[in-house]
């Protein structure tokens, strides 16, 4: 009798069972965080893309407990910046529909207070910092080179947004053949439903979805996890609290 396949659909992958512990890679491995700026995390700073900046502070914690880990473990860290020339001629144009909405004033210009790292992920001065100006890390960057550089193989993705430079350098990366995982305690998004769909687009096809938890317990260090992250789904982390938030 032929066997059925078994076929992981939205509803399936948010209601099932499947969040067990993962093991992370622990060799030839980077940490790649994504932009953690003043623009996208405070409030003063806002970019304007969502009514309140808590979706992305939600990334916070679980980004400074895996860079913790990190340059405890020896794993190298890098920080990625969202920006653009000061004249933001390398900024993309508006499409579609866009050109029917009004235009709003242009942040994250190069040296400007919006791009800075916030103060809870400053950078050593041993660590990397690479800027972008497009979603994706690695398209128009200096990170590939340096990945090469230092014969990694493997990306631990955290960051700020789940649905767009997160799941974008996901993607990147799975494509040059990078074993890619995405912490889902450790990245946020403005809405609930880009955060969610975002992360089962990821698991689906371009990476696996983990928890701080299974980092920190690959590396071989202190296992905190994020108490209190917001979104969880059932089963996953030792602490699951509600499928959808």
């Amino acid at each position: 009798m032929e066997r059925k396949r078994h076929l992981k659909t939205f509803d399936t992958w948010m209601n099932g069972t499947d969040g067990e512990p993962v093991d992370v890679a622990a060799a030839d491995v980077a940490l790649i965080v994504i932009d953690m700026q003043r623009g996208f995390i405070e409030e003063e700073y806002s970019l304007g893309i969502a009514p309140t900046q808590e979706p992305f502070a939600m990334a916070v914690p679980g980004c400074v407990a895996l860079v913790e880990s990190a340059r405890e473990a020896g794993v190298p860290v890098i920080y990625t910046r969202a920006t653009n020339l000061y004249d933001h001629a390398d900024a993309l144009p508006r499409r579609g529909r866009a050109l029917s909405q009004p235009e709003t004033a242009r942040r994250m210009g190069e040296h400007s207070k919006d791009v800075e790292i916030i103060d809870e992920l400053t950078p050593l001065p041993t660590e990397y910092v690479v800027d972008k100006s497009r979603p994706g890390a690695i398209y128009g960057t200096r990170l590939e080179p340096l990945l090469v550089g230092l014969g990694i193989r493997s990306v631990v993705i955290c960051g700020v947004t789940t649905n767009i430079c997160v799941e974008t350098t996901a993607r990147e990366a799975h494509a040059r053949g990078y074993d890619t995982y995405v912490i889902a305690d450790a990245t946020g998004e403005a809405e609930p439903s880009r955060y969610w769909h975002a992360l089962y687009s990821i698991e689906f096809l371009f990476g696996t979805v983990a928890m701080v938890e299974d980092v920190q317990r690959s590396w071989g260090t202190e296992v905190t996890g994020v108490p209190g992250f917001p979104l969880q789904r059932p089963g996953v982390g030792s602490a699951a609290l509600a499928a959808v938030v």
